[in-house]
């Protein structure tokens, strides 16, 4: 019985990690500036819009690092507080949450996109398996 439940265990694993796999499409745009000079203009525009985005993001993602970071030393001291002990102090861990500086820029691109197809530019989307 506990080898048919491992067995089971090993085929919901790699079944995961297939899926996993196959969800890894990625996409590759391809932009043609818009023809008129008005256009480009208004290009140049998106791009500074989609800068400021990337900026904000960053600080965003930035920010809630320090949060983490902050409720990680909160966590810790509250441990350590709590310890009866040397060695339940020894339990206690000062970085018990990963606290990663990830921003996402997705909403920023996307944006960048409908505006440059708004100034006249054409954006090809392509597929990547």
């Amino acid at each position: 019985m506990l080898t048919k439940m491992k067995n089971i265990q090993k085929f919901l694993f790699c079944l995961v990690a297939i899926i996993g796999l196959a969800s890894c499409t990625t996409y590759r745009y391809e932009y043609t500036a818009p023809p008129t000079e008005s256009g480009k203009t208004c290009a140049v525009q998106c791009m500074n819009t989609k800068n400021v985005c990337y900026s904000g993001a960053q600080a965003q993602a930035q920010n809630n690092a320090n949060m983490c970071q902050q409720q990680n030393n909160f966590s810790y001291q509250a441990c350590v507080n709590r310890a009866q002990s040397h060695d339940d102090v020894k339990k206690c861990h000062p970085n018990a949450q990963y606290c990663p500086v990830n921003p996402s820029y997705w909403q920023c691109d996307e944006s960048y996109r409908q505006c440059f197809a708004a100034c006249g530019g054409t954006v090809h989307m392509y597929k990547n398996e």
